[in-house]
């Protein structure tokens, strides 16, 4: 009796608690003259980066950017019709990686509210030096479950016990119709303010991973 060739798809996930919190900010004005947008907009700026360069020098900050600047020139819509006169507007992204939650939700309480200053969303993760200890786990995982399934059907056809062949990513055998699974895979949660005191409790980060394998079962 021949081998029989068997390809299945393992796939595990772990969920582990965020470590860092990546807030994005924008300064954003819209005025008569690009000029005082411009100015307002720079101004809002360096207080913020101010601030955030003091919680660099702690242990609260991971680290911060200053992002893409964009000016532009509008004719508002007000009561159906366009307005004949330009306005302007001067947007200025930054983002910060905060470590301290605690002190991520302290710098949302103060500047949340400064006028000129959009809070963005809130992207939760691991450590980018713990991710690679992390994805390796889960990759494990994938594998003993592909080879749990591939056993499972070899018990079914009455073969015995299963050797792996080939291991790939996702879709690298030409395993057939299965749709890919992104690996791995990071869930992401969003934080609202809201009160005097803001409390965070972010999702867990899930790390996800799938493995297509090849067997044999004589």
């Amino acid at each position: 009796m021949s081998d029989v060739q068997i390809t299945v798809r393992g796939r595990a996930e772990r969920r582990h608690h965020p470590e860092q919190g990546t807030v994005t900010l924008t300064a954003v004005f819209t005025e008569p003259t690009s000029e005082a947008a411009h100015a307002k907009a720079l101004e809002l700026q360096s207080e913020v980066v101010a601030e955030l360069s003091r919680l660099e020098e702690t242990d609260a900050l991971n680290a911060w950017h200053a992002g893409d600047i964009h000016v532009f020139g509008q004719r508002p819509w007000i009561d159906g019709k366009q307005s004949p006169d330009v306005v302007y507007t001067t947007q200025i992204a930054m983002s910060a990686q905060f470590a301290d939650f605690e002190a991520l939700a302290a710098f949302l309480v103060e500047w949340a509210g400064r006028d000129g200053l959009e809070v963005g969303h809130i992207a939760w993760d691991v450590r980018e030096d713990n991710r690679p200890r992390y994805e390796a786990a889960v990759r494990q995982e994938a594998v003993r479950d592909a080879v749990a399934k591939a056993q499972a059907y070899a018990d079914a056809v009455g073969r015995g016990p299963v050797t792996a062949v080939a291991l790939a990513d996702p879709d690298m055998l030409d395993a057939g119709s299965q749709a890919p699974m992104p690996a791995p895979m990071m869930a992401r949660s969003f934080a609202d303010a809201g009160g005097p005191v803001l409390e965070l409790r972010p999702d867990d980060v899930v790390i996800a991973v799938a493995v297509d394998a090849r067997f044999t079962a004589g």
